[in-house]
């Protein structure tokens, strides 16, 4: 079924302009994690398509946040994912219940095993480091911020090398998980740095303090154990060499390490990152007594979607997921030391990613998608619904994957894009990348599948039809960044429609958004020719 052009420019919406409860939101900030959807996006996309006690599943689920919507809504739900530290979070994530008492006991237990083993560390004078700039780059009157005991009455101060980067002596049975790096990473830019083992992105300082806190969250008999070891892993990169004053950690989606990184006190950053967690389960608990929800259940596995054994045919009632984008977010990679201190080896082989140093290009990718959507067939129920949330600058591959699915017999039901939450480095500093989550719908039909026609379909004439309908609007479109958009969209319906998109293999954003600069619609013939010029300019670009 095709679109009309304006049902998908209505669907362009930003989502600042969302009412949301602010307070709930935060719960996206229980852990560092990639490409997590607003939850109030998700909460409109599980309550439309799916009804209560119906099974939910979640393919990609990363950080759990489709899951922990699902739950909320009295649905049953199933994820999946390779990456074993994503499970370890989507499994803390779901845990809806929370016992306050007991989270403080076990609190309180690790500060008497542990805090005045780390804090000596720290200790200069009668104050306590919080953190210490180390870069070589620093260019402020000083190198450290210090604080009394209870981490109030913050100072600037100058230390001395010996304060700054101290001797220390590790216990002989103290052991902490510590790997070397793989010989490549696709995205590599630390081991120029003489990085070449995990413990080398923190100080020495640092791997004792953590390893003492690592030590104690394992052994102790805690009741919350893996809450506290989701505060821990959020503390790890806070307090590596990822960090600076002004920059966060894995911020442009890489191990970078800025020239003026600082070492933070662990101890100090772990209590931070407790009170993170114990709010979000505070407000999780809330809204599931406020939605006075039942006992659904919940499965998340370690494994690859592209072979769900554990679900039966024909067996799910709604099927939403967010796969990987192709090259722009390496999970292994940038999972590899949360993994490491869980003592988690992720299974790269399967990984649905595009990665040279795997040797997986697009090829690679678009047959790890088949197998997805094959398995996305075979478990949905008929007339269930499939949304794809997705997010891609290249075009070719938004049409191989939209003429996939039309070809296992799925129809398009609807087309919406939603403005990236937050502030993304790609949002604000990309001028050629999307600037969108499309959540594309489709119901599963179970019919003959009727190939596509041999009616071809123009890049310039779908930019024309578009600017036909924008009128006077067209340029507010362009500024706004939305001409990509709207152009997939369009696309997307018209592959649906049976159209075949012609000439599209090397038209990128930039590109496409020098289409619509064009005025007058022109006539076929000079479509054709037109297009078939731009293309060779294009190659110059």
């Amino acid at each position: 079924m095709a679109l009309k052009i304006s049902q998908i420019v209505n669907n362009l919406i930003d989502v600042s302009d969302f009412k949301h409860d602010r307070k709930y939101s935060r719960v996206a900030k229980l852990h560092k994690y990639w490409s997590r959807k607003p939850w109030f996006v998700i909460d409109q996309y599980v309550q439309k398509y799916s009804k209560e006690n119906h099974l939910v599943l979640d393919p990609f689920c990363g950080s759990g946040i489709i899951g922990l919507q699902a739950v909320l809504a009295n649905r049953n739900f199933i994820g999946y994912d390779l990456n074993p530290f994503a499970v370890f979070l989507a499994k803390t994530s779901l845990q809806v219940g929370y016992n306050e008492t007991s989270f403080e006991d076990d609190f309180v237990a690790i500060e008497q095993a542990v805090r005045e083993k780390i804090m000596p560390l720290y200790a200069t004078k009668d104050k306590y480091i919080l953190y210490t700039i180390l870069g070589k780059k620093n260019s402020k009157d000083y190198n450290a911020v210090i604080s009394d005991r209870n981490f109030q009455n913050k100072q600037k101060v100058s230390l001395s090398k010996n304060e700054l980067e101290p001797n220390v002596k590790f216990p002989k049975n103290l052991k902490y998980p510590d790997k070397d790096f793989p010989e490549k990473f696709y995205k590599d830019r630390f081991s120029y740095k003489g990085v070449k083992r995990v413990s080398d992105m923190f100080t020495n300082r640092n791997v004792l303090a953590l390893a003492l806190l690592h030590t104690a969250i394992n052994e102790l008999p805690l009741k919350n154990r893996d809450l506290f070891m989701l505060a821990f892993t959020n503390t790890l990169l806070h307090v590596s060499k990822l960090k600076a004053e002004n920059v966060r950690p894995l911020g442009v989606n890489n191990f970078w390490i800025p020239d003026d990184f600082i070492e933070e006190n662990v101890w100090w950053r772990f209590v931070d990152r407790v009170q993170n967690v114990k709010m979000a389960k505070e407000v999780i608990a809330e809204k599931a007594s406020n939605n006075k929800i039942s006992k659904p259940t919940s499965k998340v596995y370690n494994k690859s979607s592209l072979k769900m054994s554990e679900i039966k045919n024909g067996s799910v009632d709604y099927l939403i997921t967010d796969p990987p984008y192709g090259d722009t977010i390496q999970y292994s990679e940038l999972s590899f030391i949360w993994n490491c201190w869980l003592e988690k080896d992720f299974d790269i082989e399967k990984e649905v990613i595009i990665n040279p140093v795997q040797n997986k290009g697009v090829t690679e990718y678009y047959n790890q998608l088949v197998s997805f959507i094959g398995e996305a067939k075979r478990v949905l129920k008929k007339d269930a619904y499939f949304t794809l949330a997705f997010h891609n600058k290249d075009l070719k591959i938004w049409i191989s994957l939209a003429e996939l699915i039309r070809d296992h017999g799925m129809e398009l039901v609807d087309i919406s894009a939603f403005d990236t939450f937050g502030s993304p480095y790609n949002k604000n500093w990309a001028k050629f990348s999307p600037k969108s989550d499309f959540y594309v719908t489709f119901i599963n039909r179970n019919k003959k599948i009727t190939p596509s026609t041999n009616k071809k379909v123009y890049p310039h004439q779908i930019a024309n039809e578009i600017t036909k309908y924008l009128g006077k609007n067209n340029g507010k479109l362009f500024n706004l960044n939305k001409a990509y958009d709207v152009f997939v969209g369009v696309v997307i319906s018209k592959i649906f429609d049976g159209s075949q998109v012609a000439e599209h293999e090397r038209l990128s954003i930039e590109n496409i958004t020098s289409l619509f600069r064009e005025s007058a619609p022109p006539t076929q013939n000079q479509i054709k020719s037109g297009v078939q010029q731009k293309l060779l300019n294009f190659e110059h670009i």
